[in-house]
């Protein structure tokens, strides 16, 4: 899948990532079809949040699909777009 990943203060790039995959229990797995960043991730960027090291993928921003959820998710809420 690609991802937008972070590789230091002011450099960005959409790299291919492997597909996450259910680990725990609680885990879901979306299929993402639309993303954006948003301000923290700008912050991130520019390097003003220390604690974010080379290799975060950015973007929680995120509309999908749900393809998998874990054996412990027994309730999925989805939002159906408008007609």
């Amino acid at each position: 899948m690609k991802a937008l990943v972070y590789r230091g203060s002011g450099k960005l790039a959409l790299e291919d990532t492997p597909k996450p995959v259910i680990s725990d229990p609680t885990d879901a797995s979306v299929r993402i079809t639309k993303m954006t960043i948003c301000g923290t991730d700008l912050h991130i960027k520019k390097g003003d949040v220390p604690r974010v090291t080379e290799g975060r993928i950015l973007g929680h921003e995120g509309v999908g699909v749900i393809e998998q959820v874990g054996p412990s998710v027994a309730k999925v809420s989805t939002f159906a777009r408008p007609s």
